[in-house]
């Protein structure tokens, strides 16, 4: 039978049969963002719980020698496993990288948890370490191939308010069940939950797509074990306030750049307008964050003799205003991505500066919490909006790279942003903070100046 295809009938019955098809896209899109909120939740968990509980493992297992190889061999597996997961997903799909990242982080979490040494502690956060890297870069892809695009910055934000309940009550959480039930029960109590993420996701992806004979390695499993050791001995540099760690972080960052420049896409380096130049953004995003975040407790605690427990207020609420800007730029009438990008850089580089009053004995310590809170608001604005962005500007069969690469350039940021501030620590002497710190932050706000400039020639030029 010839229907009119101006016929209101057609278009009534059309719509009465898209229904059960749009209400199960709308149902797979729920589970998956379920799904995504606990794995972020958990591995939030895991961060805060791990810092709160660590001086007890490390004396519980007579490894204080070793305590910052805890840390150390975290990173190392987290960079091999986000660039064997990116290309493991352009490859073969997210599915693999996605539950078995999640699958390996439960599994160290209980070695964790029954370690009898801490060479066997070791062993389990480098298990840890891989799956949380495997497993970050699938949630990327993953959100890229069941959310339209429309609806992705809505995802992301419910990924960062993720981070607020652990922010909050992780280390109350994590330091009552040390001191009650012991530091094991931490570890092992969080390991039911990686489980728990990895049933919820693995129907959906298993219908998210595979991968492509297009898919792009840029990096070998060897080159990614020199990139991470370079990165590591880079992070140590910044970790030790010595006259030899400039020297150090040069020679590291040498170890890494010929890894890095294979890894990243072409013209990266040169800051080629848009995709490169996006993904160096996530870098000088957390050059300024956290550079400026990892010396504000110790200026803190030495210039205004700030406790424990005080000097991690203004780092709690950053969470809290990181939360309410990814929330902003999540709207339906949120701002174009470039204003976005820009207004964020613009936050974080005016917070970071402002920074130098807490410098100043005559100006309460309590100043820093509302600057540090703005600077997450911030964050919360041009960070997820450069995931956007870079997920826009990826083809399928190099999701997986490009989301590797943009946390690479997130881990690098970092080390370099605290190895500048301890540079400058360590040429002034700790003696000195008041004075180093006077320096450091403005210097560290310069690179978000840098970023409201290069935002106009990421975005535009896409």
């Amino acid at each position: 039978m010839h229907l009119n295809p101006d016929d209101g009938t057609m278009t009534a019955v059309a719509t009465v049969a898209a229904a059960p098809v749009q209400g199960a896209v709308r149902r797979r899109e729920k589970v998956t963002l379920a799904g995504v909120v606990l794995v972020i939740s958990v591995a939030a968990f895991e961060a805060i719980a791990v810092a709160t509980t660590m001086p007890t493992v490390a004396h519980s297992l007579h490894g204080v020698n070793a305590f910052g190889w805890a840390f150390t061999a975290y990173l190392l597996a987290d960079i091999v496993g986000l660039v064997d997961a990116g290309a493991r997903s352009d490859r073969r799909g997210p599915a693999s990288s996605l539950v078995g990242g999640l699958a390996l982080f439960a599994v160290g979490l209980v070695v964790d948890g029954l370690a009898p040494t801490m060479p066997v502690f070791l062993v389990g956060r480098v298990l840890q370490g891989y799956g949380a890297g495997a497993l970050i870069v699938a949630v990327y892809v993953l959100v890229a191939r069941v959310f339209p695009e429309e609806r992705r910055p809505r995802v992301f934000a419910a990924m960062s308010a993720a981070w607020v309940v652990p922010a909050l009550v992780g280390p109350a959480f994590a330091g009552g069940v040390t001191a009650t039930v012991g530091w094991r029960w931490v570890f092992l109590g969080i390991a039911p939950l990686a489980a728990l993420g990895a049933v919820m996701l693995l129907p959906v992806v298993r219908t998210a797509g595979g991968g492509s004979e297009e898919h792009v390695r840029r990096l070998s499993t060897g080159g990614a074990v020199v990139l991470a050791g370079g990165l590591a001995v880079a992070q140590a540099s910044g970790q030790r306030i010595a006259w030899w760690s400039p020297l150090l972080l040069i020679g590291a960052l040498l170890m890494a750049w010929l890894p890095l420049r294979r890894f990243l896409p072409a013209g990266t380096m040169r800051l080629r307008a848009g995709l490169p130049t996006v993904i160096v953004l996530r870098g000088i995003y957390s050059i300024a964050f956290f550079g400026a975040e990892a010396y504000l407790p110790l200026t803190l605690t030495k210039l205004h003799a700030g406790s424990p427990a005080t000097v991690g207020i203004p780092l709690t609420l950053a969470a809290i205003g990181w939360a309410t800007g990814s929330w902003l730029q999540g709207r339906p009438q949120r701002p174009d991505q470039e204003a976005l990008l820009r207004n964020g850089f613009l936050i974080v580089g005016v917070a970071v500066a402002a920074l130098v009053v807490v410098t100043f004995g005559a100006v309460s310590m309590w100043v820093a919490t509302p600057i540090w809170m703005l600077a997450g608001f911030g964050m919360g604005l041009g960070y997820p909006t450069v995931s956007l962005v870079v997920l826009r500007l990826s083809p399928e069969h190099e999701q997986g790279a490009n989301s590797a690469g943009l946390q690479v350039c997130d881990v690098i940021g970092g080390i370099v942003g605290v190895a500048i501030a301890a540079t400058l620590v360590t040429a002034a002497g700790t003696s000195h903070l008041d004075l180093a710190m006077r320096i450091a932050d403005p210097v560290l706000a310069t690179a978000a100046i840098a970023g409201v400039a290069l935002s106009r020639r990421a975005v535009r030029s896409a």
